[in-house]
C-alpha cells in the first residue's frame, strides 16, 4: 500500500506483518506532514516501526507529525518506533528530543546516530 501527496513526500506501509513498517521517502515538511499523518492514522492501534532512511530533510511540521501519532498511539493502544533514519533526520531528532521519545539508540560516530529502539516502560 503507498500513500503519495502532491509534495515530494512517498509513504510505503508494508502492514502484513507485526509491527507494520512504514517506509518514509522524501522531504517530511510543512506541505508533507499532512501526508504522513492521513498514512499514519489507521494504523494508530497498531505497533508501527518508522525507516525514515530515505527522508533527506525534516522540519518542525515533520517532528509535530512524529509526535503527534506518537501522542495517538499511545492512547489507541499502539506504538511507533523510528528504526532507521537518515543522518540529517537522526540530527534533528536528537537536537529536539524526539529521539528520546521514540528511544534511538546513539552510535559512535555522534549524538542521533543509529536505530532506534522500542520506548522504555515508564513506572
Amino acid at each position: 500500500m503507498a500513500a503519495a501527496s502532491p509534495s515530494s513526500l512517498r509513504v510505503d506501509i508494508v502492514s502484513g506483518f507485526d509491527p507494520a513498517l512504514v517506509r518514509v521517502h522524501g522531504d517530511l515538511d510543512i506541505a508533507s506532514a499532512p501526508s504522513l499523518r492521513a498514512a499514519l492514522a489507521p494504523l494508530l492501534h497498531r505497533r508501527v516501526e518508522l525507516d525514515l532512511t530515505d527522508v533527506a530533510f525534516i522540519d518542525s511540521s515533520g517532528i509535530n507529525a512524529l509526535a503527534a501519532h506518537h501522542r495517538h498511539c499511545r492512547v489507541a493502544g499502539g506504538r511507533i518506533t523510528v528504526i532507521e533514519a537518515s543522518k540529517p533526520v537522526r540530527r534533528v531528532l536528537h537536537i529536539t528530543g524526539v529521539d528520546e521519545v521514540l528511544v534511538h539508540r546513539r552510535d559512535p560516530e555522534g549524538p542521533g546516530g543509529g536505530r532506534c529502539e522500542d520506548p522504555p516502560t515508564t513506572p
